[in-house]
């Protein structure tokens, strides 16, 4: 079995991983980097390509699938969630990227109507491999891969072990494998326990309503926008909660296909405290009173969240709260660290309450090296999806504390186990 890394080595973003096995050649995930320009993995030859194994719907996952089928129909397998998830974020990106693209709607219809979908834990095969999706807890629908040759590998993708309000987390009885390929993300620091940071936030959420003020919370529009609707619900917050972008429609998926969402019950509660904005005037009506705005995007670069974020910045009163992780150089990432929310034409110091509280669907250094420990074989390690610093201490750690054979691998490597 031999892996080619096309992508997503000592950085994240634009994950791409080829996998050979004797006549059969697969893809793990084909993302984008979201840069002012889209990036991609190194090309591939895709005449000679039978699938394409997508791990979850975020683009630095899938976006850039839909170029493999401008000339060719390789199949791609993933969970239905999955697909229509990605479809939903895809679509968006060739809306506010096309002029930077090689490839359009027809590719992305193409992709949709080349794709099988599995549930977790039913094996299918691919040529001469027999692949499995394991549940990763990271968002409804995201799978780990098994893949099963001469050899045995395991693919993380996104992944996380941390129970959340709508999954329980990853699946991590994987078995003997002879080759890991892991996320690095947070190698280097644990996430602060979620019942304390829910109750940080939902109390600072309260603190800002009752005094007549307005929280604009953005957020990622699959999995942390209704993460945080499931945290306001099951607090029981007793205010005005509004949804906006496409974050309604992820909303929608999540409750039509129950069997990928753990805590069905919670996000249920929050689907009936919710107040969906449909158009201007419940725009204008969020803004007009005490409450909170949920929406996309989750680093202010674009989507509803920009109607919202230029008055509510100026008003004392109200609160901009980020939900995630800030890329440097993103709005979001200047308006924490520099008071000015930098959006378009438009430079405004903050006057509002900034404050960052960081839920994240990642492994954090804990859950990581747990993971590890778990693969009873001494298999190889490769440490992906991470800045430069974060793949190399994952790979050092799993050296030196298990005396496993790890490697930060480089774009273009190619091993062969």
């Amino acid at each position: 079995m031999e892996i080619t890394f096309l992508g997503g080595c000592l950085e994240v973003g634009r994950s791409g991983i080829l996998v050979s096995y004797k006549n059969t050649r697969i893809l793990l995930d084909y993302g984008v980097m979201l840069n002012d320009h889209p990036e991609f993995p190194m090309p591939v030859e895709t005449k000679k390509l039978n699938a394409v194994i997508l791990t979850h719907a975020h683009l630095d996952h899938s976006g850039g699938i839909p170029m493999l089928y401008i000339n060719r129909n390789p199949k791609l397998y993933t969970t239905s969630m999955t697909r229509d998830t990605a479809a939903l974020l895809i679509k968006d990106f060739i809306k506010l990227s096309g002029q930077y693209l090689l490839f359009e709607n027809q590719e992305l219809e193409k992709m949709l109507r080349n794709t099988r979908t599995f549930y977790y834990r039913e094996p299918f095969t691919v040529g001469d491999l027999e692949i499995e999706l394991v549940d990763a807890g990271h968002i409804p629908g995201s799978a780990q891969v098994l893949v099963n040759g001469d050899k045995t590998l395991v693919y993380t993708g996104d992944f996380t072990t941390i129970k959340t309000r709508m999954l329980d987390g990853a699946d991590t009885t994987i078995g003997d494998v002879d080759a890991v390929i892991i996320e690095s993300t947070y190698a280097h620091e644990d996430h602060e326990p979620r019942p304390e940071l829910e109750k940080k936030f939902v109390k600072a959420c309260r603190e800002v309503v009752e005094n007549g003020g307005r929280v604009l919370v953005p957020a990622f529009s699959v999995g942390r926008s209704q993460e945080i609707l499931c945290i306001l619900a099951a607090h029981n917050f007793p205010y005005t909660i509004w949804l906006d972008g496409m974050a309604k429609k992820t909303l929608e998926n999540y409750l039509s296909d129950k069997r990928f969402v753990d805590n069905v019950d919670i996000l249920e509660k929050a689907n009936r405290k919710t107040r969906f904005v449909k158009g201007r005037r419940e725009r204008e009506t969020a803004l007009s009173e005490p409450g909170v705005i949920v929406t996309p995007a989750g680093m202010l670069k674009g989507g509803p969240a920009l109607y919202y974020a230029p008055e509510i910045v100026e008003d004392e009163k109200s609160a901009i709260f980020l939900a995630s992780f800030q890329i440097p150089g993103t709005p979001g990432e200047i308006l924490l660290n520099q008071g000015r929310l930098v959006v378009d034409n438009l430079d405004k110091p903050a006057n509002c309450i900034v404050k960052q509280f960081r839920f994240s669907g990642h492994a954090g250094r804990t859950q990581l090296h747990d993971y590890l420990r778990k693969i009873e074989t001494n298999a190889k390690v490769f440490t992906v999806h991470g800045e430069p610093e974060m793949c190399k201490t994952l790979s050092t750690w799993a050296q030196q504390e298990l005396g496993l054979e790890a490697t930060a691998p480089r774009i273009n490597d190619t091993i062969t186990l």
